[in-house]
């Protein structure tokens, strides 16, 4: 039997077909001469209005010679990374951080006798919950476990987007491994996968179950408060006034460590400032987006709620959440943060999209912690009413005048108006402007009645702690591997599950 793959398979969305049929049809061969093996990609096809149709790769076994079609070709085996492997003796490596990195991190790691200890500044996910919701119902804020800190990482409280820009081996093993903790199986394919904020701690609940049964230890409330350094290794590490003697320590650290990064760079450890982007929320009523990409409202019930992804020169959407909420998700005192997160269900009646700009030295300046001060500087004029997010229609925006009628979000806790013309630097403000504009010439009406909520200043981490290309190791101590979102290397839950695999695996005991 010879596998080949059919790409750009089309068929129409919201009919009742037989695969295996249509296939047939488009390759004029019987049914009886091959066997579907699994799909390989499923995306959906909405550029024309009101005719929706799903565009699929397959995966064909044929048990005679394929016919000759232009779509059809041999299947090329995934791309392994080769690496040498790092060998050390003690089967107990600390890893910094309870995100995506950590967590599958310490998976790779235990399927090699490796039984790693994990930190975290924050709770473990249960009582993180209750943090949570202190904050977003009392504004009682954890600086030490929200929504940014705490076992899951940020994404535990998110639309749950599962969106690779890769698809080699590594990436194909992270979906595998999600799927075994509880997953659908359609993550493994759709081009737009997601969990949810309910899928995504179903999920982390049972990693942290599996990993205790492999020896795992999980320490929560206990941050990395500083380092020493001997002989181009890092020798003992502190949890608050506690030193210890890990031979391997991993960071894997959120996008908000600002804390550590400070504390890396005054022990001396190499980082970088990195480009990041700035901008605010738009919220929109879902039965609008629905329309602008379906153009009948009425297929969300078969094809479930619709999503965009928007770029051009000056900006672009980011983490869009379909029938979801926003959310302040401020991690220190005196601050606003926002985000987007939905339930698996989004079921909401509102969607929301982060429209950011990217920043680079140009717009913060050229010094290490510029474009963090950056985001400090937005996060704390933002708390003028408390814990309450900065909103203006976008209309008013646009014309940058007050919004005097009152606005509705489903920001948690809430919003106050505040006229964002005078919130971000002029040039931030020329390209949101420019982008919601783009946005609104790809779908007219696209701001017409939209809310902007501010700031989105977290979209990825404005540090880099530089790190060895082939061994993954920081330029300054060979036995400190920094993986993650936080360390600059990632930018959502499978790139950073990605990046810390990719480390775990490597070790070795001896």
């Amino acid at each position: 039997m010879k596998t080949y793959t059919l790409s750009d398979f089309r068929i129409p969305a919201g009919k009742d077909i037989i695969l295996e049929d249509e296939i047939a049809r488009e390759l004029h061969i019987p049914v009886s001469s091959f066997k579907v093996q699994k799909i390989v990609r499923k995306a959906l096809d909405t550029r024309k209005k009101d005719y929706p149709v799903w565009v699929l790769t397959l995966q064909l076994e044929f048990y005679s010679s394929p016919p000759v079609h232009p779509a059809l070709s041999e299947i090329q085996p995934l791309k392994i990374e080769a690496y040498t492997p790092i060998l050390v003796h003690n089967p107990h490596p600390y890893i910094i951080g309870m995100g995506p990195a950590g967590l599958f991190c310490a998976l790779a790691m235990v399927e090699n006798g490796f039984k790693p200890w994990l930190f975290d500044k924050g709770d473990s996910l249960e009582e993180r919950l209750i943090k949570v919701q202190d904050f977003w119902q009392k504004g009682i804020l954890d600086e030490n476990s929200n929504v940014q800190f705490g076992e899951g990482g940020a994404g535990t409280f998110s639309d749950g987007k599962l969106t690779s820009r890769r698809n080699d081996a590594l990436t194909q093993r992270i979906y595998s491994e999600l799927i075994k903790f509880g997953a659908p199986e359609e993550i493994a394919y759709e081009a737009l996968p997601h969990l949810g904020t309910d899928g995504i701690q179903k999920i982390v609940k049972r990693i942290r179950e599996y990993l205790i049964t492999k020896g795992c230890k999980f320490h929560y409330r206990t941050p990395l408060t500083d380092i020493k350094l001997s002989e181009g290794k890092v020798s003992q590490v502190a949890f608050g006034n506690q030193w210890q003697e890990p031979e391997i320590i991993i960071l894997a650290l959120g996008n908000a460590a600002r804390n550590t990064w400070k504390m890396l760079y005054e022990r001396e450890i190499a980082l970088a400032a990195k480009p990041f982007a700035i901008g605010f929320r738009i919220e929109q009523k879902q039965s609008d987006i629905n329309r602008w990409i379906y153009g009948n409202e009425s297929w969300s019930e078969i094809l479930g709620p619709a999503s965009y992804r928007l770029a051009c020169k000056t900006g672009f959407t980011f983490c869009m959440c379909p029938g979801g909420n926003v959310i302040l998700a401020s991690s220190e005192n005196n601050t606003v943060v926002t985000n987007g997160m939905s339930f698996s269900a989004r079921k909401g009646i509102y969607g929301n999209s982060a429209i950011v700009t990217a920043v680079s030295a140009k717009d913060y300046g050229t010094g290490i912690w510029d474009g963090m001060n950056l985001q400090i500087d937005m996060e704390t004029k933002a708390f003028h009413k408390g814990y309450l997010a900065p909103a203006q229609k976008a209309d008013d925006f646009l014309q940058n005048k007050d919004s005097f009628v009152p606005l509705y979000s489903t920001c948690l806790p809430g919003i106050y108006p505040f006229n964002l013309n005078r919130f971000f630097p002029s040039s931030i403000t020329s390209r949101l402007s420019s982008t919601l504009k783009y946005c609104n010439h790809i779908f007219p009406g696209f701001y017409t009645d939209a809310i902007l909520v501010a700031p989105e200043t977290r979209t990825s981490s404005p540090i880099k702690i530089l790190r060895k290309e082939d061994y993954l190791s920081s330029l300054s101590a060979s036995n400190l591997y920094p993986i993650g979102e936080g360390s600059g290397y990632s930018g959502g839950i499978i790139s950073s599950a990605a990046d810390g695999w990719r480390l775990g695996e490597r070790f070795r005991i001896y």
